[in-house]
């Protein structure tokens, strides 16, 4: 395969009517993504924005054009007259290129293309960012998980004003005397607000039972879920009704009523 350093490198290369119509086509991805970095990638002329876009190649009798495969799915009925393959589409050099539907197929391939970079982007975050205290906690969330997270701390901190509160194991968790008795968390099934003695609260819809010990919990995808009395009650029995945590490892794994 010979090797290009630059995309007119690779025009250059090509008889004088398949030139003109490379360039044509570098014009109308140029129009659609005038952003885009012009690369040479596995040997052919590509637009790079956070990832490649677009690549293309001349062909015996066909200009190769490859979007990825999202695309041609997407744009499968306006694709029925072409050669396709997963990631492929031939256009044959005896006909008119199809610009308008080129250069869409290039926006296209812009708006996913910047959707994946900022989902990378947060879970990057997500990952590096070690919130150290609780307003910071609150911050990484996204704003469904945040609204629900900054009521349940109001509500928690007015009701258990005497408490001490801070990051543990990563999210924010309440104490008396050293003893867990409240936090919440943000999981895959939403922001779980769990008691560690909940499971002798009595309250059905503390319904996610820890397996071993006491703990009793409730997730929530929306703000409007919580329902800020039986919360003000829940909290009242986590001062009322309490397991010795702080003295598990002490006891070896077993927990004992200290009220």
């Amino acid at each position: 395969m010979q090797k290009f350093n630059t995309i007119d490198e690779y025009h250059d290369q090509q008889s004088g009517a398949i030139q003109v119509i490379l360039q044509l086509l570098r014009q109308a991805i140029r129009q659609a993504a005038h952003q885009a970095t012009e690369v040479i990638s596995y040997g052919m002329p590509a637009f790079k924005q956070n990832k490649v876009l677009v690549y293309y190649a001349a062909g015996k009798n066909h200009i190769g054009f490859y979007p990825t495969p999202d695309p041609i799915v997407h744009f499968k009925k306006e694709l029925e007259g072409y050669k396709t393959s997963k990631g492929a589409i031939q256009f044959p050099i005896s006909e008119n290129l199809p610009w308008d539907l080129i250069r869409r197929i290039v926006e296209f391939r812009l708006v996913t293309d910047t959707a994946l970079a900022k989902s990378t982007s947060s879970k990057l975050r997500n990952v590096t960012e070690k919130p150290t205290d609780i307003p910071a906690y609150h911050a990484i969330q996204n704003p469904v998980h945040k609204e629900i997270c900054e009521i349940l701390y109001r509500n928690i901190s007015k009701h258990l004003s005497h408490t001490e509160e801070k990051l543990w194991h990563g999210h924010p968790v309440w104490f008396i005397d050293g003893n867990p008795i409240v936090g919440y968390s943000s999981q895959k099934n939403g922001i779980r607000l769990m008691f560690w003695s909940g499971a002798d609260f009595g309250e059905g819809v503390l319904n996610v039972r820890g397996e071993k010990f006491k703990d009793a919990s409730v997730f929530y995808n929306s703000a409007n879920e919580i329902n800020t009395t039986d919360l003000q009650r829940w909290l009242k029995k986590s001062e009322e009704i309490q397991w010795d945590y702080k003295n598990l490892i002490k006891r070896k794994g077993v927990l004992e009523r200290l009220k």
